[in-house]
């Protein structure tokens, strides 16, 4: 896996440990969704996702699982219980998420869980 690091570091890209070992645990799996969040990851800081509370409660189901390739922010509300995935998560969206039953989750869970049921919002 160091090798794999090192290659990576060679190409401009992303700088944090855990977003280059997110994306070399993604493209190693080789499925659709988890190389098109890999390249998510892998692309600029300001092309990444910011998404509140309120749109994963919209558009998210009980018990599914949300993969949010950036960052979770706390505005809004959630009612149901959901699983989120994402690189970082604001205080307030992580309470909320966990009040409502939810849990936060890394992308390392995500590649054990599978893609059954998965929302991707960017």
């Amino acid at each position: 896996m160091t090798s794999s690091i090192c290659e990576l570091m060679k190409i401009k890209g992303p700088e944090r440990k855990e977003i280059i070992e997110a994306i070399i645990l993604l493209k190693r799996k080789k499925k659709p969704l988890f190389s098109k969040v890999a390249d998510i990851l892998f692309a600029p800081r300001r092309s990444r996702a910011a998404v509140n509370v309120s749109k994963i409660s919209k558009f998210s189901k009980p018990k599914s699982v949300v993969v949010v390739p950036g960052k979770v922010l706390g505005d809004g509300a959630i009612e149901h219980a959901v699983d989120v995935v994402a690189l970082d998560f604001a205080g307030s969206a992580k309470k909320k998420i966990e009040a409502a039953g939810g849990k936060c989750r890394d992308f390392k869970w995500l590649v054990e869980k599978g893609t059954k049921d998965v929302v991707l919002l960017k």
